[in-house]
């Protein structure tokens, strides 16, 4: 669970060893190819100004698994896995499309995280079923891909996707009041091709002038949204309300839900929000989950969630330590790096390793991998004298190796992460196996 700063210099310590757990390494992706980081050919209207807003954070939570209901022509129910069945599907007219696609679908529904003008957001991302004909006007050559919407939000709404004091057995619904929302077609086509083109940054946490330059690329696509409208280049006019049931029986607690479509307009949002027209939304079709499952899906993402009004007041902390962490776990990774140099200008003989372990990070995300190497040998050089902070301070060579292959020194790499393994860190393992061709005994 996410530990809250507390500016008090007597709780520090504690405060300190309550966040270790949120040390993290970074991951290299997994098909790690000797290619320079930087695309030459990117062009620059697809960077975007790091003062603006975070990087996409990777996964919080994920929800694969669900049974869409739908009722049918004949008045009986049907139902199928991620799939809102069409209405009439014991018709010898169904075929193999509709019944993939149904009237609703999803492979996965996803919740990242992004912070735009210091105001944190989260990103609903809805992979589903799609395809489109070789031949339209005949309805011919059907061929199915994954596509992909995305729907960003304040990440306060998510406490009422799923209040504390759960409402059992009372129907609700949750205007997003989207920020910005968006659809990337034949998402599989996209992931297959450009992941492949990647060198060994985490795919969904990197910087966007890393990315692969294809304008189809689905982080790329958010990013770019992202900047057009901030720049005011394009209105944000859609929206999507989530309809959320949570029933408690006397078997098992589940959530039933459904997701409604709708444009960013007060009048229509309304009429929509009003309870003559949302409460019989449950009458034909729905999905339905285990309560659990729901619950997790929204706590996972939530507990990445800061409340900047409950650490107090941000000019009293902004130099602060705490501060920096709070900026690095909401992905904001250059105002932790800022907020990391001046607590450091002020104190820098310190001997805590761990806040050139954060800076490090949060310089490797920006892509400032020398500046980082430089962060992860100093938190070496201030080995720990507590024992529970050692796990923690070997993850310095393990990240300092990441850095060194980013700029081209495998060698280095290699030696890095064989020194990790070598004092306990066995996450290094499969990097010296794969990519430094080296036996481990």
């Amino acid at each position: 669970m996410f530990c809250k700063p507390i500016i008090n210099t007597t709780t520090t310590n504690r405060l300190l060893i309550r966040l270790f757990a949120l040390f993290i390494c970074i991951l290299p992706y997994q098909n790690l190819e000797s290619q320079n980081i930087a695309d030459p050919d990117c062009p620059e209207d697809f960077f975007y100004d790091p003062n603006d807003f975070s990087i996409l954070s990777p996964i919080h939570s994920e929800l694969n698994y669900a049974i869409g209901w739908a009722l049918q022509d004949n008045g009986t129910w049907a139902s199928q896995r991620n799939v809102i069945p069409s209405t009439n599907t014991r018709s010898q007219f169904q075929n193999e499309r509709m019944i993939k696609m149904g009237q609703d679908n999803f492979v996965s529904l996803q919740l990242r995280k992004i912070t735009i003008k210091d105001k944190q957001y989260s990103i609903l991302l809805k992979i589903y079923e799609d395809g489109e004909f070789e031949f339209p006007i005949l309805e011919q050559g059907w061929k199915s891909y994954h596509s992909l919407e995305f729907y960003i939000f304040d990440s306060k709404k998510l406490k009422e996707l799923l209040p504390d004091d759960v409402p059992y057995n009372v129907k609700y619904l949750v205007n997003l009041e989207c920020f910005a929302t968006g659809r990337v077609r034949n998402y599989t086509r996209i992931i297959d091709v450009d992941r492949k083109k990647l060198p060994i940054y985490n795919y969904y946490s990197t910087v966007a002038k890393m990315y692969s330059n294809k304008r189809s690329d689905p982080d790329a696509v958010i990013v770019r949204h992202i900047q057009n409208v901030l720049a005011k280049n394009v209105i944000t006019d859609a929206n999507i309300f989530i309809a959320v049931h949570p029933i408690r029986e006397t078997s098992k607690d589940i959530v039933r839900f459904k997701f409604v479509t709708t444009y960013l307009k007060e009048d229509l949002n309304k009429r929509q929000a009003s309870p003559d027209n949302w409460r019989n939304l449950y009458e034909n079709n729905y999905y339905e989950v285990d309560f659990y499952e729901y619950q997790r899906f929204i706590r996972d993402a939530e507990r990445y969630y800061v409340d900047m009004m409950a650490v107090g007041n941000s000019d009293e902390i902004s130099s602060s330590y705490q501060y920096g962490i709070i900026r690095y776990n909401t992905g904001d990774f250059l105002g932790a790096s800022k907020a990391f140099d001046e607590a450091i200008s002020k104190n820098p003989n310190g001997t805590d390793f761990l806040i050139y372990s954060y800076r490090g990070n949060a310089r490797s995300k920006m892509g400032k991998f020398n500046d980082a190497i430089s962060d992860f040998s100093r938190a070496i050089s201030l080995k720990p004298t507590h024992v529970q902070d050692y796990s923690n301070w070997i993850k310095n060579y393990y990240n300092r190796g990441v850095a060194k292959y980013y700029l081209g020194d495998q060698q280095g790499a290699c030696d890095d992460w064989r020194r990790s393994f070598d004092l306990g860190y066995g996450s290094a393992e499969d990097l010296l196996m794969n990519y430094c061709n080296r036996r481990l005994n």
